[in-house]
């Protein structure tokens, strides 16, 4: 199955307002179109890539397909392995932006929804800072069985293994070496979200910024082994993980190879040695 690209992610807030400035004035997203229970927001070309909710629509994450039978091709092969996708109606996909959807609900409780024909914009994106945004890059999930749910992201939808760090599955669906990583978890649902910026220098100043803005530096200034992303990480509505990133490897070089192993510990999810507590980041050293 081919992708298109990873498309947005959708959480819930328990404040639509605070969770609005938070992904406006701190993390330096563009807002995009907005009503009582949602508010989205821009990070380039796309009409949106992030849906805050007050709505219960439940929390998502979206894969772009080219074709409308590949939504069809799909179904049919997620019930062969006993899951149970289902379109929405044409509000429901109205309501996000997209010509069609499927739904299906992975292991971990967060819904996958497939989107054909999504809505791109016209204008350029344009932050209300220079935070150096040009792409949403990855989401980060959290699972209490992670095998589950590689089985169901690589048999049922198609992805493709990338690289394993002790339990972590990074999964590819385009050039890029991950989209989705599978974080063996306490809980399950979204972890966190990972926006590409510009260079090494973005991610600098969006370091500093964080500190003068008295929020927490949950991971970072660091790089991941196995993709060679640098990131910095600050937490923000609802506990949800927000980095920014950069430097992550691109290519057929790396389909070519084939998945790796890396060691179960913090230093190949941080190998400059940064201090971090979040669990998921500290491999077999927090279990």
């Amino acid at each position: 199955m081919k992708y298109r690209d990873l498309r947005y992610l959708r959480v819930n807030v328990d404040n639509l307002d605070e969770a609005a400035r938070f992904a406006r004035d701190v993390f330096g997203l563009q807002p995009a179109d907005r009503d009582d229970a949602r508010a989205m927001f821009r990070s380039d070309d796309r009409n949106y890539a992030l849906c805050l909710s007050t709505a219960g629509d439940g929390e998502a994450i979206a894969l772009t397909v080219a074709r409308e039978e590949d939504l069809g091709a799909l179904k049919a092969r997620l019930e062969t392995i006993g899951y149970a996708p289902a379109f929405l109606n044409a509000d429901a996909a109205r309501q996000r932006q997209a010509k069609a959807v499927l739904a299906v609900i992975a292991p971990n409780g967060v819904t996958v929804e497939i989107v054909w024909r999504p809505l791109e914009s016209g204008w350029r994106y344009h932050g209300p800072r220079d935070a150096g945004i040009t792409d949403f890059s990855a989401v980060q999930l959290a699972c209490t069985d992670v095998a589950a749910n590689e089985i169901f992201f690589v048999k049922g939808l198609g992805l493709t293994v990338s690289d394993w760090v002790g339990e972590v599955a990074y999964l590819s669906l385009d050039e890029a070496h991950h989209r989705i990583a599978l974080y063996p978890s306490a809980r399950d649902g979204i972890l966190g979200a990972a926006f590409e910026v510009d260079a090494k220098d973005s991610l600098m100043r969006n370091w500093y910024f964080i500190q003068k803005s008295q929020l927490p530096v949950v991971a970072g200034p660091d790089r991941q082994a196995a993709s060679g992303a640098m990131y910095v990480t600050t937490r923000g509505p609802r506990g949800l993980l927000m980095s920014y990133m950069t430097g992550m490897e691109k290519g057929p070089q790396i389909e070519a190879r084939g998945p790796r192993q890396f060691a179960d510990t913090a230093q190949s999810h941080g190998m400059w040695g940064s201090v971090t507590e979040q669990p998921e980041f500290l491999g077999g050293d927090a279990r």
